[in-house]
């Protein structure tokens, strides 16, 4: 059996006010061309499809337009669970006459975490389980149990799904399993470890097909992957290769994983160096952040770099920052009031001590807000 496995689409997503439709579809059209050449048996999508939960309507329709050729022109069963981006009712709009068509979404967790058998009378059958995106308080309300962290609901959860490890059994999730590695372009909602997933729970499963984090890496085992976003959505991904993964099953104990790069329409790099020599470099259309180490500022320094390069996204001047390095004062904050505070602040930040109309300014700025404070 051969199954892909690829997460986080973010259909719709917007980086410093550019919409990333198009892009999305260059590679998508490549997803297509890979699927219709190799056929594979199964496709699994994990997760955070949109990146919000009210997309707009050309990340709607970009969707519909995939779905209808994997599904309906190559009839490939496809299985699709909602991530923390999705609006979990929306995506499970239709899920079970679609499932008729072999197109099965879980948008909404289930006390019952649905099971998609493949191949149900042979010796390839394959257990599929489809777990949804976990917020602690519905899981809380749906088990009527007081759990106190993720791991403890997912331990309580795969418990319950009672799998045969003889058989060939494979989960679908959008969780954040301790270990992985984040980027910028993640929403990462922890309080004090409480998202955290032990990998050790995860084990009795053949293959652990992940979403949420960006970057294309295994946890722990090789059998539990993440296979990274569909492209590049922040200039900390720059130096990962965005793909999906091809997993070839055997049988029980016998599985190959392979990760299938895409071309992006245009890449995001990272350009450093003085101003006169980027300005010199050869021209591009890629996505791009500049640091900028000139001494001095460039007057106009972005409308300058875009007559060359159109998609400068952000600059950066290091050597502009008042303080560089900026270390925290060893002091017991208990004992310090908030204007003595912001004063051993503005030190650390400019590197010289406020002034005493600065003082007499803070001060009274304070005594605003503390008698704010006191009348609500």
């Amino acid at each position: 059996m051969k199954i892909i496995h690829t997460a986080d689409w973010h259909l719709g997503k917007i980086i410093y006010s550019n919409y990333m439709t198009q892009e999305q579809e260059y590679i998508l059209e490549q997803f297509i061309n890979y699927v219709e050449k190799n056929k594979p048996d199964v496709i699994i999508i994990s997760g955070d499809i949109y990146d919000r939960s009210i997309p707009p309507s050309e990340a709607v329709n970009l969707l519909n337009k995939v779905l209808s050729n994997i599904v309906i022109k190559n009839k490939i069963p496809t299985m699709i669970i909602s991530g923390n981006h999705d609006s979990e009712e929306r995506l499970e709009f239709l899920n079970g006459i679609l499932s008729e068509m072999d197109l099965h979404i879980e948008g909404k967790i289930k006390k019952q975490i649905k099971k998609v058998i493949i191949n149900k009378n042979s010796k390839d059958k394959t257990n599929f389980y489809l777990l949804p995106y976990i917020e602690m308080q519905k899981v809380k309300d749906l088990y009527e149990i007081d759990f106190q962290t993720k791991n403890e609901a997912l331990k309580y959860i795969i418990k319950e799904m009672k799998i045969d490890t003889n058989e060939i059994n494979i989960l679908i999730s959008h969780e954040y399993v301790a270990g992985g590695i984040e980027s910028d372009s993640e929403r990462i909602l922890s309080i004090g470890g409480t998202e955290y997933i032990d990998p050790q729970i995860l084990k009795d499963f053949d293959y652990v097909a992940l979403g949420h984090l960006h970057g294309p890496q295994k946890i722990k085992y090789e059998k539990i992957r993440y296979s990274g976003s569909l492209m590049k959505y922040s200039f900390s991904e720059t130096n990962q290769k965005k793909g999906m993964n091809l997993i070839e099953i055997n049988q029980k104990n016998d599985i190959k994983i392979k990760q299938i790069n895409f071309k992006p329409k245009r890449d995001m790099k990272i350009i450093k160096g003085l101003f006169n020599e980027i300005i010199k470099m050869e021209n591009t259309d890629d996505y791009l952040h500049i640091i900028i180490e000139d001494q001095e500022p460039i007057y106009e320094a972005i409308n300058k770099l875009r007559t060359k390069y159109p998609n400068v996204l952000s600059l950066e001047f290091p050597n502009l920052k008042t303080n560089n390095d900026i270390k925290t004062n060893k002091k017991n904050i208990k004992n310090i009031s908030p204007n003595e505070l912001f004063y051993y602040f503005y030190e650390e930040i400019k590197g010289k001590k406020i002034n005493e109309n600065q003082k007499t300014y803070t001060n009274k700025l304070f005594e605003e807000i503390l008698k704010e404070r006191s009348e609500e």
